[in-house]
């Protein structure tokens, strides 16, 4: 038996193992010695031609979620083929397999889920999570990505069936990252739901009971964190996915002192956001330290940006990080943040005290925008409306020459505005960065296609780099240097069609470059558990990526 199929005792099997199943592509050579020959149709094809046919047959699915389980068996049939059609089909079915087609997924997963991928670990297994950590055969994970479910976009609680977006991510780590898709984890951690009509589905495939918190539930996060670094080493990074803000930022300053730990929906975010300001600042003019930005929206994902930001700010000026912070303000639900609510309010939360600026207050956004005349203006989800109105963005427009809009809520039901509306208020002036994807259109004669602040551009080349590097943590650093790559990566002809960032057909190049930067980074910092003298990065990393063309069985 060959060494790739060494754990196949039929053609039979071979044929239904996705790992090493290559369908009609088994050379007539193969199929004499595999034992294929009558278990296959007498053609042979190359994996072009397959890619030809299921792009062909998966066109003629009308309805998303459809094509995303018809994607989820292929890759259950045949792994390479998979990512082979998707590395070829990048941008057409990036929207299949994550956001926002994975929401809905996470919506039906009862009736959709056919065989487990990754693992699931409950409140029930508390004591034994280790143990049952053992059950998954792979030794050598380098990636896990972690949820609970409790905040999946656009639909709150699902419980375990937020397991779809860790398994979407997952696959991003390997078609966008590179990382082998062994080397990835998908874990749900299913500790309840409070969304009552889940509890009352009789398809529901979680624990009937209401969300277990508290120390219990910090119990049993340590508990697998303890056991999955004893398990894969303690350099396996901890990817926290779709927990609650409150959850995500407490989890991670519990974990990322000890552990490679990692949450996309604050320190993605953060490092994506930066990335376009860093490419659309050639464009608004003057230095970063001259931009004003205000914030609409003030929790730990708009803190966390800032925060990033400012400290970017802070080592590109050699500033102090009080300093950096000045042009920066929030605006939350009760108006501006200031020194003043700062006195008067008890509840004020900690993460808003940096940005509380010693000024008079203002209760809208409209209001703020005139008071503060920003340059920059990001919501990050502060009401359910369009809050970006055509009033807000004509005085962006009024006081800035080339405003800087980004639209970041998700999903398009809750999105400040779109970019249309923006070019059109603006009269044209402003750069557009949207937080779902925004259709092109024509205006004053040119074709728009903005880009959509995604976090597919960092966290897949972030992993990556820390792989190749064997990093230690995850630091503020290594997100800067991501978000410059990913900045820098934009074209003369994106940004003449209203971008910031490459088309994502792209995003496996840029990948390959931030890992690049993010290992050498991480080595030349001191965390990276790598020993010797500095490497070629780039090359390494271009090595290290999965390559999903099919091995030969035969000699």
């Amino acid at each position: 038996m060959v060494p790739w199929t060494r754990q196949v005792v039929s053609g039979v099997e071979l044929l239904r193992s996705g790992k090493y199943n290559k369908g009609m592509s088994f050379t007539r050579d193969e199929r004499d010695r595999l034992n294929l020959r009558g278990l296959l149709p007498p053609a042979v094809f190359d994996q072009s031609v397959q890619v030809e046919r299921v792009i062909e047959r998966l066109r003629r699915v009308t309805n998303d979620v459809e094509k995303h389980a018809w994607l989820a068996s292929l890759y259950e049939r045949n792994e390479r083929l998979f990512y082979r059609v998707v590395k070829d089909h990048l941008e057409e079915l990036l929207p299949i397999l994550s956001a926002p087609t994975v929401w809905q997924v996470c919506a039906e997963f009862g009736l959709m889920y056919r065989r487990p991928r990754g693992l699931y670990i409950s409140i029930k297994d508390r004591g034994s999570v280790y143990r049952l950590l053992k059950n998954w055969p792979v030794r050598d994970v380098k990636a896990i990505v972690l949820t609970d479910g409790q905040r999946v976009t656009g639909l709150g609680d699902l419980g375990v069936q937020g397991m779809g977006t860790a398994v979407g991510k997952s696959t991003l780590f390997t078609a966008l990252g590179g990382l082998d898709p062994a080397d990835v984890l998908p874990i749900c951690i299913d500790v309840g739901t409070d969304n009552q009509a889940l509890l009352e589905d009789k398809f529901y495939i979680g624990l009937r009971q209401k969300r277990t918190g508290g120390e219990e539930y910090d119990d049993l996060l340590d508990e697998v964190v303890y056991g999955l670094k004893r398990r894969f080493g303690p350099r396996v990074l901890l990817c926290f996915e779709e927990f609650s803000n409150k959850n995500a930022k407490r989890l991670l300053d519990r974990y990322n002192s000890n552990s490679v730990a990692y949450c996309d929906d604050l320190q993605g975010i953060a490092a994506t956001t930066l990335a376009a300001i860093i490419s659309a600042l050639p464009q608004m003019g003057g230095s970063l330290r001259e931009q004003r930005f205000l914030f609409a929206g003030a929790g730990e994902t708009g803190a966390h940006t800032a925060d990033l930001l400012a400290t970017y700010i802070s080592q590109q000026h050699g500033i102090s990080l009080p300093e950096a912070r000045e042009n920066i303000y929030f605006i939350d639900r009760k108006g501006l943040v200031t020194r003043d609510r700062a006195q008067r309010e008890d509840d004020l939360e900690i993460h808003k005290l940096p940005y509380a600026h010693d000024m008079e207050g203002a209760a809208s956004v409209r209001e703020s925008v005139e008071l503060i005349k920003p340059t920059a203006l990001i919501g990050v989800l502060l009401k359910d409306e369009k809050l970006f109105t055509e009033d807000v963005l004509r005085a962006m427009a009024k006081h800035s020459e080339k405003p800087l809009i980004m639209a970041l809520s998700r999903p398009s039901a809750l999105r400040e505005c779109t970019a249309k509306e923006a070019y059109e208020a603006t009269n044209g002036k402003c750069i557009f960065v949207g937080g779902c994807k925004s259709t092109p259109f024509e205006y004053a004669g040119r074709e728009i296609a903005p880009s959509e602040c995604s976090t597919e551009y960092v966290f897949p080349g972030l992993g990556l780099g820390l792989t190749i590097a064997e990093g230690t943590r995850v630091r503020d650093s290594l997100l800067m240097e991501a978000a410059e790559v990913v900045a820098n990566s934009a074209t003369p002809g994106d940004i003449a069609r209203g971008a910031v960032f490459p088309r994502k057909r792209h995003i496996p190049d840029v990948s390959a470059r931030v890992a690049a930067r993010v290992a050498g980074k991480a080595f030349a910092s001191g965390l990276s558990a790598l020993p010797g003298k500095p490497m070629d990065w780039l090359r390494l990393a271009k090595s290290w990526m999965f390559d999903p063309t099919y091995r030969p069985y035969t000699p």
